[in-house]
């Protein structure tokens, strides 16, 4: 900051967030910030402000609003409260005490117990009934546990897959779905209006019991929840003799993965030991998404030394389950997330009761094959936009209007909901129905990768290709911006020697889209030879995240797994190619 004018105003902000803040040691690293003129990292404890993503609130834990921390979590939570209030005054639910309670949860993270803390303890001073867990627990059971109470709304202190250094703020309606338009904005502009951390009441006690409006969520939700899971598998799932090896990678998933399983029949089940227990920092992975295939590893090599049939990962909240499957040579063979989402396509579409009478939504980014698969047997496919808000709000809308049944949602992020007690993804629930598919191939004679390429030989073969443009979080904003224009003001005509033959911007046309398919800062690039290319912005990160999919024609003699290494290869090169394309822009 070369203006002194401008770094005053900075410098004047830190002060007066530093003076509101309920916690000393955020307070004192501001000011040390501000004492070493580090104008850089002071700027950056406050652009931009944290906002309500793809996934709520998530951010580098940290002081300043554009940071996770106490403050935050005071200020958000004081706002969420006033519209829930709000809104239970105008449907005349009556007083706070005699309204459902909001439910809380959080994960394993280092800073999350703290967090959760917070929350508690505001809504506890404003008497707002809190229903809440007192140990780390999947997110997918808080969702649950807001579904089966009724409650106002769900707040989740986790980050998910992100970095230790992460932590985040997710928060559920009143239909146990993640928050959209209009409850986002009203809790936005609800915050603008709330007043510096330090001046709002909070009761950290309550979090230890010591309120009536603040209730501990006992084991009994747990079994219902398991329960719930087991009802919802596939119309004559069963467990044959197979071997899983699983990781949690830290998280929060081992002991309820584990009780999932042993009670749907698995019993030769075999854990990573040295990601088995919770821990927030992660020793063992630079990344805790199972997306990266470093990061399943340590997985891999138990799942080939014990010799699963399938390796089945959670990511530390356990909403998120990836998976890898043995070939006939001993190696494994890691599934891409559209891979998983066609396979759980197939196989509960295959036992549904009435499939004409199907539903199942994907989201845009992930792979135009689920259509040919759901055409096949007559079901219905929407179509949304990333983030499971939206697609359990396409979901609902095609159960009460167009009398469809739930079967799926799904999105290529390694995100699956397989079952309705849950309206989020659940990579508990996901990995019993992944169990349930190998014994299924089982049962059938054949093994699951000879499954997976039989899918690509009936429905052709679609291969997907994700590319993520990281950049710095001071300048990563900005660039991103750039790129973003460049795409929109001067689209390319030709990538990797493919033309282009459309370019369209989710920004327009919105009248004649539904909510779940709204204004977006998202464009799709059509290239012809059946391929295209979705560009969107990260809605938690500094990234621009590119998802490439290619058809490839499939002789009755060829591979389809090949094929599929082929094809992928050719969705790769086109995405460097618009990458480049955009770079210029910067």
């Amino acid at each position: 900051m070369q203006d002194d004018v401008e770094r005053e105003k900075w410098v004047s902000l830190g002060q007066r967030w530093a003076d509101a803040d309920p916690d000393a040691a955020d307070a004192q690293a501001l000011r040390r910030i501000i004492a070493d003129r580090d104008d850089l990292a002071l700027r950056q404890c406050f652009e931009p402000p944290l906002e309500f993503g793809t996934a709520g609130l998530r951010g580098v834990v940290g002081p300043g609003p554009a940071r996770m921390n106490r403050a935050v979590v005071r200020r958000v939570t004081q706002a969420l409260q006033n519209v829930v209030q709000r809104r239970a005054d105008s449907s005349n639910q009556g007083p706070p005490g005699g309204r459902a309670s909001i439910v809380l949860g959080f994960d394993g993270r280092i800073d999350s117990r703290r967090l959760a803390r917070e929350a508690v303890g505001v809504l506890a001073a404003n008497q707002a009934p809190v229903a809440f867990f007192d140990h780390p627990v999947p997110t997918p059971l808080v969702a649950f546990a807001a579904l089966r109470l009724a409650a106002p709304a769900a707040i989740v202190v986790t980050a998910s897959h992100n970095p230790p250094e992460y932590n985040g703020y997710k928060v559920y309606g009143a239909d146990a779905i993640q928050i959209v338009p209009p409850f986002d904005v009203e809790v936005t502009s609800e915050l603008d209006q709330v007043g510096p951390a330090n001046e709002i009441p909070c009761q950290l006690e309550a979090f230890d019991g010591v309120s009536a409006v603040a209730q501990r969520l006992g084991d009994d939700v747990g079994v219902a929840y398991i329960d719930a899971v087991l009802a919802g598998r596939a119309r004559g799932a069963s467990a044959r003799p197979i071997r899983i090896a699983y990781t949690p990678l830290h998280g929060v998933g081992a002991s309820w993965a584990e009780r999932v399983l042993e009670r749907a029949g698995y019993n030769d089940v075999v854990i990573e030991p040295s990601q088995h227990e919770i821990d927030g920092h992660f020793p063992t992975v630079r990344f805790p998404n199972p997306e990266e295939p470093a990061t399943i590893e340590r997985g891999l090599r138990l799942a080939r030394d014990v010799s699963a049939d399938v390796l089945l990962v959670n990511d530390p909240d356990a909403d998120r389950m990836g998976a890898a499957l043995r070939n006939r040579d001993g190696t494994f063979r890691i599934l891409s997330g559209n891979e998983i989402g066609i396979i759980l396509t197939d196989y509960l579409l295959s036992q549904c009761e009435e499939p004409a009478r199907a539903a199942v939504a994907a989201t845009i980014v992930s792979t135009p094959m689920v259509r040919r698969i759901a055409l096949r047997y007559g079901a219905h496919v929407e179509t949304t936009m990333t983030g499971f808000k939206w697609l359990w709000t396409a979901m609902r809308s095609l159960e009460s209007s167009d009398d469809r049944r739930f079967t799926l949602c799904w999105e290529e992020a390694l995100g699956y909901s397989t079952h309705a007690a849950v309206r989020d993804k659940d990579g508990i629930a996901a990995a019993l129905v992944m169990a349930d598919w190998v014994s299924h191939c089982q049962a059938h004679g054949v093994t699951p990768v000879e499954y997976l390429a039989e899918l690509y030989r009936r429905h052709g073969v679609w291969a997907s290709a994700p590319l993520n443009v990281v950049r710095s979080v001071a300048t990563g904003a900005v660039e991103i911006h750039r790129m973003i224009r460049q795409l929109a003001n001067d689209p390319p005509k030709e990538l990797a020697g493919r033309r282009v033959t459309s370019v369209t911007d989710f920004n327009e046309g919105v009248e004649s889209r539904p909510c779940w398919l709204g204004a977006s800062t998202m464009f799709v690039v059509d290239i012809e030879g059946g391929a295209r290319i979705v560009v969107r912005p990260s809605g938690t990160e500094p990234k621009l995240k590119c998802y490439a999919d290619v058809e490839a024609s499939l002789g009755s003699s060829t591979d389809p797994l090949a094929e599929y290494d082929r094809a992928k290869s050719v969705a790769a090169a086109l995405n460097e190619a618009l990458v480049c394309r955009l770079e210029l822009a910067l």
